[in-house]
């Protein structure tokens, strides 16, 4: 049985590109994925703490901090599965990302048929997280 990645699940996805942002947050909201985004690697740590993801979609080539250091700062205090998307395509940089910890690495340019089914695939391994509980009616 497959699991229904879109119930509940949530991605940051980090890019100093707005265009690539609104499509990444289009592709992931069509299927019910809740999205937030993020320009710099200090934005994104502060959103994946306030709001830990299920999934981090993580450019290496950010204007503040390099998506390696986050990545490696994600890995040090995270459980969260991390994408790698990047137009740096060299096998170094690939092999480089794995083995830092990156559960996958999409090059740019990429389709959005290919980006979805990956963000698919990558979400149903990840962890079951227990729903927030709901208010009682006339509390909170």
């Amino acid at each position: 049985m497959v699991r229904d990645v879109s119930a509940g699940h949530h991605v940051v996805v980090v890019d100093d590109d707005d265009r690539l942002l609104a499509l990444a947050r289009l592709a992931l909201q069509k299927q019910a994925i809740r999205v937030t985004t993020a320009g710099t690697a200090e934005d994104a740590w502060s959103l994946i703490e306030a709001d830990p993801p299920d999934l981090v979609i993580l450019d290496i080539v950010l204007p503040d901090v390099s998506g390696w250091e986050l990545l490696r700062h994600i890995r040090e205090r995270r459980d969260c599965l991390v994408m790698l998307l990047s137009g740096r395509d060299s096998d170094v940089d690939k092999a480089r990302g794995l083995d830092l910890g990156a559960d996958d690495y999409l090059t740019k340019p990429f389709s959005f048929l290919e980006f979805e089914a990956r963000v698919r695939a990558l979400l149903r391994r990840a962890p079951l997280r227990e729903p927030s509980p709901k208010p009682e009616p006339g509390r909170g």
